[in-house]
């Protein structure tokens, strides 16, 4: 998997629809939680972080629980939460230091991080031209 395409997780309607509707079990649970979390639809990503953060509270067993944070945080990141994204992996990082998928997500969610403060930054300086242009040309219109 390219890096950038590490936050372009997708699912296939057809299978969220397939996970909700087996049994809930907690092994079910979080495979809807990760399928949601490919959704385009931003409420349903919510959702599967929601169902995520629940079995997180819960959760025991150490594999569960990776798992459950890196998707957690992938939710994040495609949410555009990028500091609780971070948060989480560094917590992750923290307990498996050579845990190579959340080194690698980590490291796509601060470029992320970078492109859209440059590209805020950009936008915010070309409204500052574009409202100063317009307050001089109103200026010079009343002359």
């Amino acid at each position: 998997m390219e890096p950038e395409s590490i936050l372009d997780f997708r699912t296939e309607n057809e299978d969220i629809l397939a996970a909700r509707a087996r049994s809930v079990t907690r092994e079910n649970q979080i495979q809807l939680a990760i399928v949601l979390v490919g959704s385009e639809n931003p409420k349903e990503v919510e959702e599967g972080a929601a169902i995520l953060e629940e079995i997180v509270k819960d959760t025991i067993h150490s594999e569960d629980s990776r798992v459950c944070v890196h998707y957690l945080a992938l939710a994040h990141a495609r949410l555009q939460n990028y500091d609780k994204s971070v948060r989480l992996l560094d917590a992750l990082l923290r307990t498996e230091p050579s845990n190579m998928q959340a080194t690698e997500l980590r490291r796509v969610v601060e470029k992320k991080m970078k492109r859209e403060g440059l590209l805020g930054l950009g936008l915010l300086g070309g409204a500052a031209v574009l409202i100063g242009g317009i307050v001089i040309a109103s200026f010079a219109l009343k002359k």
